[in-house]
């Protein structure tokens, strides 16, 4: 019997497995995926996420993350703000981040099984190798779901938020190097973020109604919305797109007070978080920590899991976030709210402090 089997090698999965392996754990960990690979993402790693991965020894990536001090803000009348981060933020691509946490667990002396895809849990855990086709069962003494899909009695319609991120990287941007850049849109919001390479993430949430309007055209969904924000259309004006679009839905769900037994979430399976705030990373990573360290203080005093606290971390991780980064993205969004949060916002440091502090970025 194994003691970890994780589900999910980007950065919770990765840094959970990585954990528990230096602690001694016998940990296999399961990625359908090829790596490196990219993924729809900000690609923004926030003060959280970086604290937790000094904490692990695993900051030293293959390239230089780019330091973010400042948002700026773009609505849709052209009004703008500018706001200091309290403490700065990373630009760093998914497939530069993910690679190196998962290479750190493989040299940690975690198995993988990869490409291997989860097909159950109950009543037994079948994975299947996607090159062999074999299907194999271990026994686990924990389940730990990275995979970001609920572990919870939690539908698909329950977690959907209706919306989409799409996502792609740009050269020759005319933008700083030194910010990251949110844009109104109709009804709707993104962002531009510096990363490596002299490249530019674009992010976007995008309704799901406006993407089936022009039928899956992401291309063509996109040049709709630069030409719906003045300064967007500024930034992108000689840029060049480098690889395709990306698109999947965006969930928005709580911590839940229902885990199935000996299933631990870690990451978007445990809960989700409006992306405008640029801490789904940072957030996944902590919840990752607290999870391996559970285990791991849990196994030293041969007691149970303290699942009812692990749960409690959680709340605080995310309930105040979550609520703070959903208010931001409903006032960007909406013109009559943007008119008058925009001034207020870029002409008081205490309400620009104050808003920081809520999601978390001191």
């Amino acid at each position: 019997m194994i003691d970890a089997l994780i589900v999910g090698a980007g950065p919770a999965g990765s840094l959970a497995a990585l954990l528990l392996a230096r602690a001694r754990w016998n940990v296999t960990l399961v990625e359908q995926h090829a790596f490196p690979r990219d993924k729809v993402c900000g690609e923004c790693l926030s003060a959280l996420g970086i604290d937790v991965l000094a904490r692990a020894g695993v900051t030293h990536f293959p390239v230089t993350p780019i330091p973010l001090g400042r948002t700026l803000i773009h609505s849709t009348d052209g009004s703008a703000c500018e706001i200091a981060l309290p403490r700065p933020m990373w630009g760093l691509s998914r497939h530069v981040l993910d690679h190196h946490l998962f290479n750190s667990a493989k040299a940690a002396g975690v198995r993988v099984l990869q490409p291997a895809r989860c097909e159950g849990l109950f009543p037994r855990v079948i994975i299947r190798n996607l090159i062999s086709n074999e299907v194999e069962s271990p026994e686990a003494r924990y389940i730990v779901r990275a995979d970001g899909k609920a572990a919870a009695d939690r539908s698909m319609a329950d977690r959907s938020s209706g919306d989409f991120g799409i996502k792609a990287h740009f050269v020759d941007v005319n933008g700083p190097r030194d910010a990251i850049e949110l844009f109104a849109v109709d009804g709707s919001y993104g962002g531009l973020a510096p990363i490596e390479g002299n490249r530019w993430n674009a992010a976007f949430s995008v309704p799901a109604a406006r993407l089936h309007d022009h039928r899956g055209n992401v291309a063509a969904l996109f040049d709709e919305m630069i030409d719906e924000n003045r300064a967007l259309a500024i930034r992108l004006r000689n840029a060049r797109q480098m690889g395709p679009w990306l698109a999947a839905p965006l969930p928005r769900f709580g911590v839940s007070d229902n885990w199935p037994e000996n299933i631990i979430p870690i990451g978007n399976a445990a809960a989700a978080i409006e992306p405008i705030g640029g801490e789904g990373m940072g957030l996944a990573l902590r919840s990752a920590e607290l999870a391996a360290s559970a285990l791991i203080l849990a196994r030293a005093h041969t007691v149970p899991v303290d699942l009812q606290r692990l749960r409690a971390d959680y709340g605080r991780l995310w309930k105040i976030r979550s609520a703070a980064c959903r208010a931001l993205a409903l006032a960007v969004s909406c013109k009559p709210l943007a008119r008058w949060v925009m001034p207020a916002m870029d002409g008081c440091e205490m309400v620009s402090r104050a808003a920081m502090s809520i999601m978390g970025k001191n």
